[in-house]
């Protein structure tokens, strides 16, 4: 009768040990986006805003005039794409964000998928030359799973003191292609999130 009762006590606590991971989890809660059939999760203090209530936001940072243009030039990018596109802005710092796009489906082998990231490393180079600032590439690649090709770039752009860690994928899924901007001062790329995408 004892050990009965020290079994259900034990896991009473048990139980309220993942409760607590459950609450703590909450508090620390994931922010789930779906995009055309996709789900990619980021940090709850990202939420969705606008074009335009990112170029007002935009307007109120102080001093990095060289960063804001290049927020704006991204945002005008991907209108150029005429795609549909979604913008996540990280709550505490506008300059921490995100854009979700609709992308071609790519058919990447690893000759292919090698030679965009090349392709997309040339074009931010010669962007970065364009925007005055300097330009290093911090890692570029590739992985494939059962279900998703993902191709992979991560730079750096400084001027002066100021520096942003910048990171593209294009994921090629069954369905559809979508590709991710992640933009941030705090090194930040999401990769996880990018891999639980393309295993689904």
């Amino acid at each position: 009768m004892r050990k009965i009762l020290l079994l259900l006590i034990s896991f009473t606590i048990i139980g309220c040990n993942f409760l607590s991971e459950d609450k703590k989890k909450s508090r620390f809660s994931k922010n789930t986006i779906e995009f055309r059939n996709n789900t990619i999760v980021l940090t709850s203090s990202y939420s969705k805003i606008t074009p335009e209530e990112f170029k007002t936001r935009l307007d109120s940072v102080q001093d990095r005039s060289k960063f804001k243009k290049i927020a704006l030039d991204e945002l005008k990018k991907i209108k150029d794409k005429k795609v549909d596109f979604e913008l996540f802005v990280d709550q505490n710092n506008v300059e921490n964000y995100v854009f979700i796009y609709s992308c071609d489906f790519y058919q990447f082998d690893e000759h292919r998928a090698a030679r965009v990231v090349q392709t997309l490393n040339d074009q931010l180079k010669d962007e970065s030359n364009i925007q005055e600032v300097r330009y290093k590439r911090i890692h570029g690649r590739f992985f494939f799973t059962p279900t998703s090709k993902v191709v992979k770039l991560k730079y750096l752009k400084a001027y002066k003191s100021d520096r942003k860690f910048q990171t593209e994928y294009i994921v090629a899924s069954k369905s559809g292609g979508i590709g991710l901007i992640i933009s941030n001062l705090e090194d930040i790329d999401f990769e996880g999130s990018v891999k639980r995408l393309a295993v689904k």
